[in-house]
């Protein structure tokens, strides 16, 4: 059953072009209507009238209607995983004590322009960490992955998610996902007013200040309504329904630097009442990918080194890309420059060999990747 939220809250990302907005509908068939607040992004000068936000862009804007209260938010997180982990029990999909459930994400993904480069749809059903299937359709990617107890095994094409593809699911099933990936952060709470209503922000920050990654919520309440994450990224969550006691969004939308990067639409989320195996066992073609080096993933770094670069080349502005190997354990076994000043190529490969990545995980087995990295002195 798809579980219909009668009060939803409203957010519309509108800029100079063009505008997208999400209104869901009431039992009537009517759009509700409310006043609308708007905050911009744009310097902290640009009105007098709006909240600012900054940064990235200066000429797009939001809009939201606040809905009735839900559960009290914790106030004054510190200690971000458990932030994390108390903010993930009550929006999103990303839990194993859920009961089994599908959901289907209707996406459109733009370019750095702004221009609809790719549509498709996402389907998922889950009934486990190990028991899910998850497909792909769209003019860019068909694939269908099978979780299962003998490994993750993967129908039509063989490469993995870019991400993008992958991110498009993290926003609805996992909003969480970039501010887990943080490492020595701390919380700041900050309550924006947003005209005559407020929303409750985290703001996530290094020590130096650098890199801030923003989460707002309802006012007094725990359902996430904006976010700011890596790089110029920033994303919406409209029309948020209850779902097994928690909040999910069904209009997601994420700017790039003030320009459209991905719209997302819940088509269906509904629990799986009765749970049938067939659903989720591989046809014979499919590849197991347990026991392969892996390619197009990105495993998170742990320590970085920093190339001595030779002196004829320090006043110089370049970057070297390296090929890497990392191993299982995290430890890069191979590095090979490929691009560059050649005469930077050994310090490059000197330091890249010295790098360790916390282990790409397949249902929980490390895997060897290839990657990619790119060194640069300026």
């Amino acid at each position: 059953m798809f579980i219909k939220h009668k009060e939803p809250l409203v957010i519309s990302l509108c800029l100079s072009c063009f505008c997208f907005s999400s209104q869901a509908q009431n039992g009537s068939g009517t759009a509700d209507q409310a006043p609308q607040l708007r905050v911009m992004v744009g310097p902290p000068n640009a009105s007098t009238d709006s909240v600012i936000a900054l940064p990235p862009a200066t000429s797009w804007t939001t809009t939201i209607d606040l809905s009735p209260k839900h559960t009290a938010k914790a106030q004054e997180p510190s200690d971000v995983p458990a932030w994390i982990q108390k903010e993930a029990a009550l929006n999103g999909l990303q839990s194993a004590d859920l009961r089994p459930w599908h959901i289907t994400i209707a996406y459109d993904q733009f370019d750095e322009d702004g221009d609809n480069v790719h549509s498709g749809v996402l389907d998922e059903l889950w009934a486990g960490p190990k028991k899910y299937k998850i497909s792909y359709k769209s003019d860019n990617i068909t694939q269908t992955d099978y979780a299962t107890d003998r490994g993750l095994f993967r129908t039509g094409d063989q490469r993995w998610p870019n991400t993008t593809e992958l991110q498009l699911r993290s926003e609805v099933a996992d909003p969480f996902y970039y501010a887990a990936t943080l490492q020595g952060f701390h919380t700041k709470n900050l309550e924006r007013s947003f005209g005559a209503h407020s929303l409750d922000c985290v703001l996530l920050q290094s020590e130096t200040g650098a890199g801030p990654t923003e989460y707002c919520f309802e006012h007094g309440g725990s359902a996430l309504r904006y976010s700011r994450g890596f790089g110029w990224f920033q994303t919406t969550y409209n029309d948020i329904t209850s779902f097994q006691g928690r909040n999910v969004a069904r209009e997601v939308e994420v700017t790039d630097g003030g320009k459209p990067h991905l719209k997302l639409h819940v088509t269906a989320l509904e629990e799986i009442a009765n749970v049938d195996d067939k659903e989720f066992m591989p046809p014979d073609e499919a590849t197991i990918l347990q026991g392969k080096r892996l390619s197009g993933v990105s495993p998170k770094p742990l320590h970085q080194k920093y190339p001595e670069w030779p002196s004829a080349l320090r006043q110089q502005h370049f970057s070297v890309t390296v090929e890497i190997v990392v191993g299982k354990d995290g430890h890069v076994e191979s590095a090979h420059a490929v691009s560059g000043p050649s005469n930077a190529y050994k310090a490059a490969e000197d330091a890249a060999r010295q790098w360790t990545f916390q282990p790409y995980l397949v249902l929980d087995e490390p895997a060897e990747v290839e990657t990619k990295i790119i060194l640069s002195h300026n």
